[in-house]
């Protein structure tokens, strides 16, 4: 009995490694043969132009970014700053439930991307537009609800969002990041 489990598990693995076109009775129709089934791609070679060096060219005529490294084009990475709030300037609610306006603060801590953000003056004003705002405030001014009231001078801010980039090999003459800031969180201060 012990014997025959064995054997009945041993040719259960055995059959579930084995490939589907392997097995001649599981083979479809243009398998029969017992070859297995191609890899390359299937479809007429393209049309395109090659350049000199053999690469193709997009539709534009000028050769694809295909295979090529994306770090030398500019490229959006994540943009985190945190602090404490010197002041509100302009900022305000939109129709929408967005906010805009400008922030002051003092940059305590950031993400690799936003490092520069630390350097010289650590009081830095950011102007943002249609933002989101999550209020992690308690209702300070007892009005029955959290909103931009309740925030002061010396709550903790954290704006998130995203700033481009182009890796420190390639060329930046031409090169400006661009920054965009989605979503701002007010937390009360520590």
């Amino acid at each position: 009995m012990t014997v025959r489990k064995t054997m009945l598990a041993a040719s259960a693995a055995a059959l579930m490694s084995t490939p589907v076109w392997a097995i001649p009775s599981q083979a479809s129709s243009s398998h029969a043969n017992g070859h297995a089934p191609k890899t390359t791609p299937v479809g007429p070679p393209s049309n395109r132009p090659a350049d000199e060096h053999g690469l193709v060219k997009g539709k534009s005529g000028a050769p694809s970014n295909h295979g090529k490294s994306h770090k030398c084009s500019p490229h959006k990475v994540a943009f985190i700053v945190s602090g404490t709030l010197v002041e509100l300037i302009g900022f305000h609610e939109n129709t929408d439930g967005t906010f805009s306006g400008e922030i002051k603060l003092t940059v305590k801590r950031t993400n690799h991307h936003a490092r520069g953000e630390k350097e010289g003056t650590v009081e830095k004003t950011y102007t943002l537009t249609n933002v989101h705002v999550t209020f992690g405030l308690s209702d300070v001014n007892k009005d029955g609800k959290v909103n931009l009231e309740d925030v002061k001078a010396g709550d903790r801010v954290k704006l998130i969002g995203k700033v481009t980039k182009i890796a420190k090999k390639c060329d930046h003459t031409h090169f400006e990041a661009q920054k965009t800031i989605r979503k701002v969180v007010f937390n009360a201060a520590s």
